[in-house]
C-alpha cells in the first residue's frame, strides 16, 4: 500500500459496505492497517479495540507506534508491529478478499454497529453478506444446544418467530438445532434474522445448512470476523460467541447441559451489560441443567415472548416496538409443551436407570461438553498455562499470551476449554486466575 495515504481524507459510504473491489484507495489503505493489527503477534481483540479507540482508525495507529502506551500497551507489542513479521499472513487475507465477493465493515465505516463498537474487545473488521440494514435494528440473540430436544427446537423457533415479527432481528451462530430453528423461523418475518460464523465468510458449516446460509445471504445478514477461507475449527465458535452477544439486547439460552458453550455466551452477555434469559426446562432434564443454573445465578426465566417483550421495554421504545407490536395470531401462542405420552417420553430424564441404560450407546449433553472443552484445551499447553498463572496470579489474556509465547486465537480457545472445565476463572477485565 502506498505510504502516508490519509484515511480520513474518504468520504464515507451509507448506502452500503464496499467490497475490496469497490473500495478506493484510502479504504483500502485503512484496510492494510487493520490487517496489520489483526496479524501481528501478541495482539489480540481487546489491545487492538484499545488502539482504535485511542487513535481513531487502524491507519493512524499504526503511524502513532510510539504512542501506544498511551493506549495501555506495551514496548514489546509496539516492537512485534514494527519488525513487519506479520505481512505474511496479512498478505494472504488481502489477496482472499480481492477474491471475494462480500463487504468488508471497517471500525471506521458508519455501518459498524454502534452496540458492538462498545465492546472492549471489539473486532477489528467484519465480512458480511446479505442485508446491512439489520445492523440499525434492535437484535436479540437466541442460543442453545447443537443437539436440542424436539421440545427445544420448539420453543427457539416461537421466539425466534414471535420476536422477529415485532422487528427484532435475531442473532445466533448457524449451527445445528436451537441456532438453525431460530434462524429459519426468523428469516421470514419483518426483523428477520442475523447469523455469525466460526468460519470465513465464504464457507458453508456444517454443510447440511447448505440451503439455510444461501436464504441468510439472500434475505438475512451473515458476519464473520474470520478472514476468508478460513476452516470450522474448534477454537473459532467460542470466540464469535462475543459477537453474537455484543449485537444483541439479550440473550435468551434455550437449551444448555451443564457444561456448554451457550453458557459461555450467557457469561460474555453479563460482562456486556447484556440482559440473559433462559428457558427453565423440565427438571431433571440433563439438557436443560445450564438453563436451570442460570435462573439460579440470576438469569430471567422466560415462559412467552411477552416476558422478553416487556423486559425490554425501554430499550424497544426508540424502535416504536412493545408487546402490542406482537400480532394477534402470536399472542394466542405460548411456549410449546409436550403434552401427549409419546412427546413427554422423549424428553430425556436424568435417572439411574437411563443412565445406565444410554451411557454405552450416546453420551450425555454434559459429556459431549466436557469433550469439546478438552479438545480447546490440550494437555501440554494447558499444564503451561496453569502453572504460568499459579505462579504469576491473576493476568490479563493478552499479557498472558506474551508470557506464555503463544498467539492470541490459540490463547483465548485454551482459556475458553479451561474455563468450561472450571480449571481457570474469568475476572473483570479479561483476567484470569487459577480457582482457589
Amino acid at each position: 500500500m502506498p505510504a502516508g495515504a490519509d484515511v480520513t481524507s474518504a468520504a464515507p459510504k451509507t448506502d452500503g459496505i464496499p467490497t475490496w473491489a469497490d473500495m478506493d484507495e484510502a479504504a483500502r489503505t485503512e484496510y492494510w492497517a487493520a490487517l496489520a493489527l489483526r496479524h501481528c503477534r501478541g495482539l489480540g481483540a481487546r489491545s487492538c479495540a484499545r488502539l482504535l479507540r485511542a487513535f481513531g482508525s487502524a491507519y493512524q495507529a499504526l503511524q502513532a507506534r510510539q504512542h501506544w502506551s498511551d493506549a495501555g500497551l506495551n514496548r514489546r507489542q509496539a516492537a512485534e508491529m514494527s519488525t513487519g513479521s506479520w505481512r505474511v499472513t496479512a498478505r494472504t487475507e488481502w489477496d482472499q478478499a480481492r477474491r471475494l465477493n462480500a463487504g468488508i465493515l471497517l471500525w471506521t465505516s458508519p455501518c459498524y454497529p454502534q452496540r458492538l463498537r462498545e465492546l472492549s474487545d471489539a473486532p477489528v473488521l467484519l465480512y458480511c453478506r446479505g442485508d446491512l440494514s439489520l445492523l440499525h435494528s434492535p437484535a436479540f440473540a437466541i442460543v442453545g444446544s447443537r443437539r436440542a430436544t424436539n421440545q427445544g427446537l420448539a420453543v427457539a423457533a416461537y421466539m425466534a418467530r414471535c420476536l422477529a415479527a415485532c422487528g427484532i432481528a435475531v442473532v445466533s451462530g448457524m449451527a445445528q438445532g436451537i441456532d438453525r430453528v431460530a434462524h429459519e423461523a426468523a428469516l421470514a418475518r419483518v426483523g428477520r434474522s442475523i447469523g455469525v460464523l466460526g468460519t470465513g465468510i465464504d464457507q458453508i458449516y456444517p454443510r447440511s445448512g447448505e440451503k439455510l446460509f444461501h436464504a441468510m445471504a439472500e434475505r438475512g445478514l451473515l458476519l464473520s470476523e474470520f478472514p476468508p477461507g478460513a476452516p470450522p475449527l474448534a477454537e473459532h465458535f467460542p470466540i464469535r460467541n462475543r459477537i453474537i452477544s455484543g449485537l444483541a439486547l439479550g440473550v435468551l439460552v434455550v437449551e444448555a447441559a451443564s457444561r456448554s458453550g451457550s453458557l459461555i455466551t450467557a457469561r460474555l452477555a453479563l460482562e456486556q451489560n447484556r440482559d440473559v434469559y433462559a428457558v427453565p426446562g423440565p427438571a431433571l432434564d440433563s439438557h436443560c441443567l445450564g438453563c436451570q443454573e442460570l435462573v439460579r445465578q440470576g438469569a430471567r426465566p422466560v415462559f412467552s415472548a411477552e416476558d422478553v417483550l416487556r423486559d425490554l421495554a425501554e430499550q424497544l421504545r426508540p424502535f416504536g416496538i412493545s408487546e402490542a407490536s406482537l400480532p394477534e395470531a402470536e399472542k394466542a401462542l405460548s411456549l410449546p409443551v409436550p403434552t401427549t405420552r409419546e412427546e413427554q417420553a422423549e424428553q430425556p430424564k436424568v435417572s439411574g436407570q437411563c443412565l445406565k441404560e444410554n451411557s454405552a450407546v450416546l453420551p450425555l449433553p454434559a459429556e459431549r461438553a466436557c469433550a469439546e472443552a478438552e479438545s480447546l484445551a490440550p494437555a501440554d499447553r494447558r499444564e503451561r498455562l496453569l502453572h504460568c498463572l499459579r505462579a504469576q496470579g491473576p493476568m490479563q489474556a493478552d499479557a498472558l499470551a506474551s508470557a506464555l509465547d503463544m498467539p492470541v486465537y490459540e490463547l483465548n480457545a485454551l482459556l475458553i476449554g479451561l474455563e468450561m472445565l472450571a480449571q481457570v476463572r474469568r475476572l473483570p477485565g479479561a483476567r484470569y486466575e487459577v480457582p482457589a
